[in-house]
């Protein structure tokens, strides 16, 4: 029985085996950067010292921190989040234009005082929420505009995946890595329109194809191993 020797720069980082440096969803929903931002129809920033209250709303994963930070990239300006328990029991900040994540979660009367405080400074407020909070705005003497992210769609999840992919790859060899159509609809579907299930989903994908490829003794990163694995297909 012949027993399988792994090249032991594969078991430490398999994704070498598909001419990758590192799994390309290894972060789940990113913060986009630049270069890999998919752009769904609200890339520019909102104006600063507008008095004015933008609310991005949309279910879990659906892409609101995603939002907020490329924003916040644009303008500066603070950004809080809110996370549950005690830790959403702190006063909300306001300055020209301040990023308030998970927003639904702050308490009520911090709420509204930062609301006011936001109207009579003329600040913008731009909040991640999963409750309508325009009610509140306007009542607080604010202006507001209403986001409402869609789920994910298939073709765009296909081209954010591109883009990871094509960010992680070793510039001097062939990427072993391809995506198919039916691939990226099966993760959509399981998913349910949301980006960070979409990433995780995918993120098991690809460790799942480094794996095949190293028991199967490939490592594009390696010519020798390639010219090895070129005359055994021959």
């Amino acid at each position: 029985m012949t027993s399988l020797r792994l090249n032991p720069k594969l078991a430490l980082n398999p994704y070498l085996a598909l001419g990758l440096q590192a799994n390309p969803f290894a972060l789940g929903e990113p913060v986009m950067a630049p270069r890999l931002w998919i752009d769904r129809g609200w890339s520019q920033a909102p104006v600063p010292a507008a008095q004015r209250l933008v609310q991005v709303m949309g279910d879990r994963g659906f892409g609101k921190t995603a939002h907020l930070r490329h924003w916040q990239a644009q303008t500066g300006g603070i950004y809080a989040y809110y996370p549950p328990g005690w830790g959403r029991f702190k006063v909300p900040p306001v300055q020209n234009i301040a990023y308030w994540d998970e927003a639904d979660r702050i308490p009520a009367p911090l709420l509204l005082a930062a609301l006011g405080r936001a109207a009579r400074t003329r600040a913008t407020l731009v909040v991640g929420t999963h409750t309508d909070l325009s009610r509140l705005a306007k009542f607080s003497g604010l202006a507001v505009q209403t986001i409402r992210l869609p789920p994910l769609e298939a073709a765009m999840l296909r081209v954010w995946a591109e883009r990871q992919i094509q960010a992680v790859r070793l510039p001097t060899v062939p990427c072993g890595v391809e995506l198919s159509l039916a691939t990226v609809h099966e993760i959509t579907a399981i998913a349910q329109g949301s980006w960070r299930a979409a990433a995780d989903e995918l993120h098991i994908w690809a460790a799942a194809i480094a794996h095949q490829a190293v028991m199967e003794g490939r490592d594009r990163s390696d010519p020798i191993s390639q010219a090895d694995l070129s005359l055994r297909r021959h």
